[in-house]
């Protein structure tokens, strides 16, 4: 495997890890909506880095 695919695949597994905690923050008793957010943004930003590892783009 090259460095990007590498890199990709790292980072859509962290990305992946984001949407799993989005999937168990349910209850809005237990999770604010700013820490729901972060999660959110996390896993979109990752994948999207991904996506640019795999275009070759640093």
């Amino acid at each position: 495997m090259n460095a990007a695919r590498d890199d990709a695949e790292r980072l859509l597994r962290r990305a992946r890890a984001n949407l799993k905690a989005l999937r168990h923050m349910g209850d809005e008793d237990c999770f604010d909506d700013n820490i729901y957010g972060f999660h959110a943004q996390q896993a979109a930003e990752k994948s999207l880095k991904a996506w640019l590892a795999c275009l070759g783009h640093p």
